[in-house]
C-alpha cells in the first residue's frame, strides 16, 4: 500500500497500478455513485459509443470451472476521454468466482492499471440491477398503490450481499425473504427480513425479486402464482431459477416483457443454449435493453417484468476506471514496473 503522496509522482509512463481486491472493497464509490456508472455505459452501449462485443467463453473441459475473456472500449468525455480494456473472469464448479480488469488509456501511457474484479464484478452486477429496478420498477397492487413493497432474494452469495444493499437504497422499507442453501447468519438480514422455508414461500406475493444462485444450480419447480403479476425480477443466474417454460407461462397468464443490458450479448447467450434448452424451454428475445428506457416513462397497467442481465464488460470498464482515479488520488494500490 502506498502512501499519499502528489498526482505526478505516482501516475508514470513507467508504471502499472495494481489494485487487489481489499484495495478495490475499500475504494468502491457509493451505491447511488455505482448505479450512475454504470447507467452511462449501458445509454453508451445502446448508442454504439461503447464497443461492447459480446465477451468470449473459453472451453476448459468437462467440469471445469468457467473462464470468460470480455473485451470493451468506453468513451468518457471530459471526464476520462476514451477507455479500453478487458476483463478476465473465471470460476464457477466449487471454485471461487475471481478475475482481474485491464484497463488503458489508448494515446496516453498505455497499460493504466489492473483491477482485482472478484468484488468489482459483485458491486457491478447489483448495480446494473438497480439501473434495471429504475426504468422496471413493479407494477402490483401493492406498488401501484404506494404501498411497502416486499422482496425476495433466491440465493446467499455475495450478490445476495450488494443486492440487498440495493433494495435498501432503491426500495427503503421493504422487508426481504431470502431461500437459500446458507445458514440465516450467513445472510445479510436486515431487520424485518426472513428465511423462507421454500423458493415459493419466499417468492409468493414479493413486489421485487432476485434470483443470484450458482449458475449450476439443478433446476426447481416454481409455481406460477408464487410471482406476483406486475412483479420486477432481477434475474442475475441465467436461467438457473427461471426457466425459458416459466417465462413462457408468465406471458401466457399476463402481460411481460424482458429486458436486458446487452442485445447483442443476450442473443449471443441464447444461440448458445445456455438461456434454456429445448427441455427446459429456451427464453425469448430481449424486448428492450436497459440503456433505452433509460429517462423514459414506466410502464402503464399491470407488467411483469423479467430483468435478464448478463454482464457486460462496458459497466466493468467504467467501475474499474473510476476505482482506479480514487487510488491515485489516494495513493493507494502496488506500482508494477512495465
Amino acid at each position: 500500500m502506498l502512501g499519499a503522496r502528489p498526482k505526478d509522482q505516482f501516475v508514470t509512463a513507467t508504471s502499472i497500478r495494481y489494485l487487489s481486491e481489499a484495495d478495490v472493497a475499500s475504494l468502491l464509490p457509493s451505491i447511488g455513485e455505482q448505479i450512475t456508472l454504470v447507467e452511462r455505459a449501458l445509454r453508451d452501449v445502446v448508442r454504439g459509443v461503447a464497443h461492447q462485443p459480446p465477451k468470449v467463453p473459453l472451453d476448459l473441459g468437462g467440469g471445469a470451472p468457467f473462464a470468460h475473456a470480455m473485451p470493451a472500449a468506453i468513451d468518457l468525455g471530459d471526464a476520462g476521454g476514451r477507455v479500453a480494456g478487458a476483463k478476465w473472469i473465471s470460476g464457477g464448479g466449487g471454485a471461487p468466482i475471481g478475475g482481474v480488469v485491464l484497463v488503458e488509456r489508448p494515446g496516453a501511457s498505455g497499460l493504466r492499471g489492473i483491477v482485482a474484479a472478484a468484488a468489482l464484478t459483485a458491486a457491478r452486477t447489483a448495480a446494473v440491477s438497480g439501473a434495471g429496478l429504475r426504468v422496471a420498477p413493479p407494477t402490483t397492487d401493492r406498488a401501484r398503490a404506494g404501498g411497502a413493497l416486499s422482496a425476495a432474494i433466491i440465493g446467499g452469495g455475495v450478490q445476495a450481499v450488494t443486492h440487498r444493499a440495493v433494495l435498501q437504497l432503491l426500495a427503503p422499507g421493504a422487508q426481504a425473504a431470502f431461500y437459500s442453501r446458507r445458514a440465516a447468519s450467513e445472510l445479510p438480514l436486515l431487520p424485518g427480513d426472513r428465511v423462507a422455508s421454500s423458493i415459493d414461500d419466499a417468492m409468493r406475493g414479493a413486489d421485487i425479486i432476485v434470483t443470484a444462485v450458482a449458475f449450476d444450480t439443478a433446476p426447481r419447480e416454481i409455481a406460477l402464482d408464487s410471482i406476483t403479476p406486475g412483479a420486477t425480477l432481477l434475474v442475475i443466474d441465467y436461467a438457473a431459477t427461471i426457466s425459458g417454460a416459466l417465462v413462457a407461462a408468465l406471458r401466457a397468464r399476463g402481460a411481460v416483457r424482458v429486458i436486458t443490458d446487452s442485445a447483442a450479448q443476450f442473443d449471443s447467450t441464447r444461440a448458445a443454449g445456455k438461456l434454456g434448452s429445448a427441455l427446459t424451454g429456451a427464453w425469448p428475445a430481449a424486448d428492450a435493453q436497459i440503456g433505452e428506457l433509460l429517462g423514459g416513462a414506466a410502464p402503464s397497467g399491470t407488467v411483469t417484468t423479467l430483468v435478464n442481465h448478463l454482464g457486460i464488460s462496458a459497466c466493468d470498464l467504467v467501475l474499474a476506471d473510476a476505482i482506479l482515479t480514487a487510488a491515485e488520488e489516494r495513493g493507494v494500490g502496488t506500482l508494477l514496473p512495465r
